[in-house]
């Protein structure tokens, strides 16, 4: 079932747009850019949500809540385009980086994408480090209303023609393309083995359903378009009132 559908980007999109009319020549190329990364994400995140509320939007078993973003005590934060609750304490914890023109993982870990142009590649902060990130929020997050004990995962959706480059050692099996991420999970819900289930019952120590706990998340969603807007290298000098307050925005 769904509990949060994604939130409108529209504003977004529309700041962006209106820098764009009033940029100067030095400015212009990367709010072009800007726009180009910002809609495929906005694509990127509805492709996704497409996919998974076609599967589990009537589901008994696993709670949706997408475009979720999180405050832990300490101030860390975790924007997480989609969690799923699964049954027996289970969280799938998924963001989406569509890299339409390709990315490339180093032994290390370390995250380039093809900027497609001359230079090649660029360097970009790791998606893989972000989730592992938000999954730490998202624990402190649980642990506040109960769930401390929760076993989650973090995957990464990449669009479906990206052409991704992976080491021979460094583990990458979390970055999925769509038709790889439903495969998965129609496989990790057809086939929870019972001592999973049995551990999952005695780790959570709750008797609160999915439906309870992704009620209690919603709840605690804390909404910021500077958050948002950073992902694309925009930052704000000021707080406006309003995400259409685009003077205020500059490139990082």
């Amino acid at each position: 079932m769904i509990y949060k559908e994604i939130d409108n980007k529209g504003p977004f999109l529309g700041v962006l747009e209106k820098m764009l009319a009033m940029a100067g020549p030095d400015k212009k190329a990367r709010i072009e850019r800007a726009l180009r990364i910002m809609r495929a994400g906005i694509r990127g995140e509805r492709l996704s949500s497409h996919l998974i509320d076609a599967y589990l939007k009537d589901s008994t078993r696993t709670a949706v809540v997408h475009d979720l973003r999180l405050v832990a005590d300490d101030g860390e934060v975790a924007q997480i385009d989609h969690l799923l609750i699964h049954r027996m304490g289970r969280y799938t914890l998924l963001n989406t980086r569509l890299f339409v023109e390709g990315m490339r993982i180093s032994e290390h870990g370390d995250v380039v994408r093809w900027n497609g142009a001359e230079s090649g590649f660029e360097g970009v902060c790791s998606p893989l480090v972000q989730n592992e990130r938000h999954a730490r929020v998202l624990r402190q997050v649980l642990d506040s209303i109960g769930q401390g004990d929760a076993s989650i995962e973090t995957l990464l959706l990449v669009a479906p023609d990206a052409r991704i480059e992976r080491p021979r050692k460094f583990d990458t099996s979390m970055i999925l393309k769509p038709d790889q991420f439903m495969e998965k999970l129609n496989k990790s819900l057809d086939t929870v083995p019972i001592v999973s289930a049995l551990g999952g019952l005695l780790k959570t120590g709750t008797t609160d359903s999915i439906g309870e706990i992704a009620t209690k998340l919603v709840r605690l969603h804390r909404p910021s378009a500077a958050d948002y807007l950073a992902r694309f290298g925009i930052r704000r000098e000021a707080a406006p009132s309003s995400a259409s307050a685009g003077a205020l925005l500059t490139f990082r």
